[in-house]
């Protein structure tokens, strides 16, 4: 069985949707602002949450099995 190099995408698209099957919201800094209070400094930081749906975790793990399974299998002989 070769190993093509392309399939090491589609594997990457396999651990890519497990991860957004076990973790759908992924937390972004967004923002970073310094506030002067009372002669003190105080840094206020923001977050954005992204939300991936499951469906979308499904598509990529099929799209990387698809892409391994078509760029390892063995071409058919015909005589």
């Amino acid at each position: 069985m070769r190993f093509h190099p392309i399939a090491i995408v589609g594997v990457l698209l396999v651990a890519a949707g497990m991860a957004t099957l076990i973790w759908p919201q992924v937390s972004m800094p967004a923002k970073k602002q310094e506030v002067e209070l009372a002669g003190g400094k105080a840094i206020i930081e923001t977050r954005r949450i992204v939300t991936f749906p499951r469906p979308f975790g499904i598509l990529l793990i099929l799209a990387g099995v698809g892409q391994v399974f078509l760029t390892c299998r063995q071409p058919s002989l015909k005589k």
